[in-house]
């Protein structure tokens, strides 16, 4: 009688740990997602236009002062 409760209560335990299905989800179709904010997008990379030139600038200074 002993391992009859032993092997219901394997067999639960299994049961438990199984994996569960999930309820079948139509495949969403693939859009390209909105531009999100497109002006600040805008100011964002001229900004970093602006900080690329001004590192430029320091750079070709600094090269000019190490010369002298």
């Amino acid at each position: 009688m002993k391992s009859f409760w032993i092997l219901i209560l394997l067999c639960l335990f299994l049961a438990a740990c199984g994996e569960e299905k999930k309820p079948y989800q139509a495949p969403v179709p693939q859009t390209p997602a909105p531009v999100l904010f497109p002006t600040e997008r805008q100011a964002l990379e001229k900004a970093k236009r602006v900080e690329q030139t001004l590192d430029e600038h320091t750079r070709s200074l600094e090269q000019k002062s190490g010369e002298q």
